[in-house]
C-alpha cells in the first residue's frame, strides 16, 4: 500500500469512524430517554409504583422527550467540541498533557541529542518538516507516541526508559514507526477518536456527579431514591458506551499499527531495529505509562501503556513474528540475560557512517536518478536506507550559521525569509524593502543570513526549510501570522521571480497556514474540476525546464495527456505565472488522494521528458510536492562515480 492508498485508507476510517460513532451517540440518547422516561412514569400519582413509559406517555409529554434528548446530545456534543478544542493546539498539548518536556534544541545530554538527530535525519529523508520533540521524563517504560492534526503542528514524544534503553538502530526503527503515523493521516483520526471518546465518557461523568450529590441527602425515599437509580442506570449506560467506543478505538488502532510497523522497516530497510526495540520491551518487563491519563492515548502508543480489555495493539510476538518469521521466543530470555549483565547497550553516535554501494547523492551539476513515474509516487511517504543515509550526511554537513538559525524562532523566522529571497538583484532589493515595511524586527537578522543562504546547495534549501520548523512553532500565534502575510505579500511585489524560491515560499505559507489552522476543512476536488490548475502547474514546470518553446510545450503535452487523455487546455507561456501559480497549487491541494498520485505521475513525466534530471529539477519537484503535502524524498544519483554531498562542497570551495 503506497502513501496514497494509505492517505485515502485514513480518511475512508476517519468517515466510518463518524457514522459508528453516530450510531453509538444514537444509543445512547434511545436509552437514556428510556430511563428518564421510566423514572418520570413511576413517579406519576396514578402509576401507583413502578411503570414502564407507554406511547401514549410519551407522545403526550414531548416536552420531556425533547428536552431529554437534546439534554444529552449537547453533553456528548459539547464535551466532544471541548476536548477537540483543546487538542487543537497540536501534539505538543498531547504531550504536555501527559508530563513531557520539550527537547531543547541546544541540549547536551547525550541521550537527548542524539534523539533530535534521529528525528531530524527522518524528517529530512521523508521531506516532511521535523515535528517537536518531547521526552516523558517520569516514564521508565520502554515508549512513545506521535500526535498532531498534520505534519505542520505535529509532535513526538519518547519515554526515558526508551531513550536509555534503545541503541540508535533501534530508536530509529521507533522513530521510523512514529513517522509513518504521521505521514499517513494517523494522527488527525486518533486525535478525532480522543474527542468522540471524551463525549461518550461525559455521560458517565454527569451520572457520577449526579450520584454523588444525591448520595449525601439524608433521604433515600420518593424522587431522591428515583434520581438515584436513575443515575446508576444512566452511568451503566455512559459505560456501556464507552465500552463500544473503546472497542472501535481498539480495531481501528490495531489495523494502522501493524501498517506503521510495516511502514518502519519499509523507511529504515533495517528490520533489526524495529525488531530489537520491541523485544527490548519485552525482555524488560514492558511499556507502561504511569502517568493517570495515559488511557486516553492508549491508541497512540508504540507499544500498550496499560492493561485493558481491548488490546490497541497486536500481540508484542505476533509484532515481533511479522518483521521476523524465524523469530525464537527464546531470544528474549537470553536478551533479558544480557541487558541484567549490561545496563546499557549502544551504537556509538560518532560511529562512521558507511555509504551504500551505488547510492550517493548528486552534487550541484549533476544529474539525480530518474525516476519513472510510478516509481517517484511510489516513493512518497516512503523514505529508504539509501535516502536516511544521505540525511545524515546533510544533517551533518549542514553550515553551523543555518543549524543555529533553525533552533530559536526569532532566527527560524529570518532563516524562512532569508529562504524566500530572490537570487536577482531587482526582485531581491524590492522585496527587501518590504520586509523593512511589514516586519523592520526581523529585517536586519534576515540581512546577517542571506549570504549564509544563499551558499547553500539546491538539496540543502529545503531541509533547512524543514528543520526550522519547531522553532517556528515557538512563535506567537500573532507572529505567525504576520510571518504568513510577509511572505504572501512578498510573492504580490513586482519584479523577476525565481521558481525555486516561490516554491520554498509556498512550502513555508502551507506549513504555517497547517499550523495555524490545524482542523480546517476543505470540500475534496476532482481531477475534472482542476484542469486549469493543472495546465498552469505543468505549463509553468514545462517553460522553466526548457529554453526552446517546442521542448516545453512537448513536455507539457506529455505531464497533461495523462491526467487529461482527450480534452485539454493548449500550452501557453504565462507571463504573469506566479500569482496564477499560487491560487492553482492551493486548489490542487484539495485533491482526493488517487487524483494527487495521478497528478505527481504527470508532474515527472513533464519534468523527465528529455530523460534528464538535475539536481535542482529534483529539488524543484520535492519542493512543489511538499506544497501538496506529497513528502517526496530526496533522489538519489545511482552513479558509483558520483562523489557525496561533503566531497562536492570541499571541492567547489576550493575553486
Amino acid at each position: 500500500m503506497n502513501f496514497f492508498a494509505r492517505q485515502d485508507e485514513a480518511r475512508r476510517l476517519s468517515r466510518r469512524l463518524i457514522v459508528l460513532f453516530a450510531i453509538a451517540v444514537a444509543a445512547v440518547v434511545v436509552a437514556v430517554d428510556f430511563v428518564v422516561f421510566t423514572v418520570l412514569a413511576s413517579l406519576h400519582p396514578a402509576s401507583g409504583g413502578f411503570a414502564l413509559p407507554t406511547r401514549e406517555w410519551i407522545f403526550a409529554h414531548p416536552g420531556v422527550a425533547a428536552t431529554t434528548t437534546l439534554s444529552v446530545l449537547g453533553v456528548i456534543g459539547l464535551s466532544s467540541l471541548y476536548k477537540t478544542s483543546m487538542l487543537a493546539a497540536g501534539g505538543g498539548a498531547v504531550a504536555r498533557s501527559l508530563g513531557g518536556v520539550r527537547v531543547s534544541p541546544d541540549t547536551i545530554d547525550p541521550d537527548e541529542r542524539r534523539l533530535l538527530n534521529v528525528v531530524e535525519e527522518m524528517a529530512i529523508a521523508s521531506g516532511a518538516p521535523m515535528p517537536e520533540v518531547y521526552l516523558l521524563e517520569q516514564e521508565s517504560g520502554l515508549n512513545a507516541f506521535a500526535a498532531g492534526h498534520n505534519p505542520s503542528n505535529a509532535a513526538i514524544a519518547v519515554t526515558r526508559g526508551a531513550l536509555v534503553t534503545l541503541n540508535r538502530a533501534e530508536l530509529q526503527g521507533v522513530i521510523a514507526h512514529e513517522f509513518s503515523h504521521i505521514l499517513n493521516g494517523d494522527m488527525r483520526l486518533n486525535l478525532r477518536l480522543m474527542g468522540l471518546l471524551f463525549g461518550l465518557l461525559a455521560i458517565a461523568v454527569v451520572a457520577r456527579t449526579v450520584l454523588r450529590v444525591g448520595g449525601r441527602g439524608r433521604s433515600r425515599r420518593g424522587g431522591v431514591a428515583a434520581i438515584v437509580l436513575a443515575a446508576l442506570a444512566v452511568l451503566a449506560i455512559g459505560y456501556i458506551g464507552l465500552f463500544f467506543g473503546r472497542l472501535i478505538q481498539a480495531a481501528v488502532s490495531r489495523t494502522r499499527e501493524s501498517l506503521a510497523d510495516a511502514s518502519a522497516v519499509q523507511f529504515t530497510r533495517d528490520p533489526g531495529g524495529l525488531k530489537g526495540a520491541l523485544m527490548k520491551i519485552g525482555a524488560t518487563g514492558g511499556s507502561r505509562i504511569a502517568h493517570p491519563e495515559s488511557e486516553e492515548v492508549a491508541h497512540m502508543l508504540f507499544a500498550p501503556g496499560m492493561r485493558r480489555l481491548f488490546a490497541t495493539h497486536p500481540p508484542l510476538i505476533e509484532r515481533i513474528k511479522a518483521i521476523d518469521p524465524h523469530f525464537d521466543l527464546r531470544d528474549i530470555d537470553t536478551l533479558r540475560a544480557r541487558l541484567i549483565a549490561d545496563s546499557r547497550v549502544r551504537q556509538d553516535e560518532t560511529a562512521p557512517l558507511e555509504p551504500p554501494s551505488q547510492l550517493r547523492a548528486a552534487g550541484p551539476g549533476q544529474f539525480a536518478a530518474l525516476p519513472p513515474a510510478a516509481g517517484a509516487a511510489a516513493l512518497v511517504g516512503n523514505p529508504g536506507l539509501a535516502h536516511m543515509r544521505l540525511a545524515r550526511e546533510l544533517r551533518e554537513t549542514a553550515p553551523p550559521a543555518i543549524v543555529k538559525a533553525a533552533a530559536h524562532p526569532a532566527s527560524a523566522r529570518a532563516l524562512l525569509i532569508a529562504l524566500a529571497m530572490d537570487p536577482h538583484t531587482d526582485a531581491r532589493e524590492k522585496r527587501r524593502a518590504y520586509v523593512v515595511r511589514c516586519l523592520p524586527s526581523a529585517a536586519s537578522a534576515v540581512e546577517a543570513l542571506q549570504a549564509q543562504v544563499d551558499a547553500l546547495e539546491p538539496e540543502q534549501r529545503l531541509p533547512a526549510l524543514l528543520r526550522a520548523s519547531p522553532a517556528l512553532m515557538q512563535l506567537t500565534r500573532e507572529e505567525r501570522m504576520q510571518l504568513m502575510s510577509a511572505l504572501n505579500g512578498m510573492l504580490q511585489v513586482q519584479g523577476r521571480t525565481s521558481l525555486h524560491s516561490y516554491v520554498l515560499r509556498k512550502v513555508a505559507q502551507v506549513h504555517l497556514r497547517d499550523e495555524i489552522e490545524p482542523t480546517a476543512r476543505v470540500r475534496m476536488l476532482r481531477l475534472s474540476e482542476v484542469q486549469n490548475d493543472a495546465h498552469v502547474l505543468l505549463s509553468v514546470l514545462a517553460r522553466h525546464g526548457h529554453a526552446e518553446e517546442a521542448a516545453a510545450r512537448r513536455a507539457y503535452e506529455i505531464g497533461m495527456h495523462h491526467l487529461y487523455p482527450r480534452n485539454r487546455p493548449a500550452y501557453a507561456s504565462l507571463d504573469q505565472w506566479a500569482s496564477a501559480l499560487d491560487l492553482a497549487l492551493s486548489r490542487l491541494d484539495r485533491l482526493a488522494p488517487p487524483a494527487r498520485e495521478q497528478l505527481l505521475e504527470a508532474m515527472v513525466r513533464t519534468v523527465t521528458h528529455d530523460e534528464q534530471l538535475t539536481i535542482g529539477e529534483a529539488e524543484l519537484l520535492r519542493a512543489v510536492c511538499a506544497a501538496l503535502h506529497c513528502p517526496l524524498p530526496p533522489l538519489i544519483a545511482a552513479r558509483s562515480s558520483a562523489p557525496p554531498v561533503s566531497q562536492t562542497r570541499q571541492n567547489l570551495s576550493k575553486r
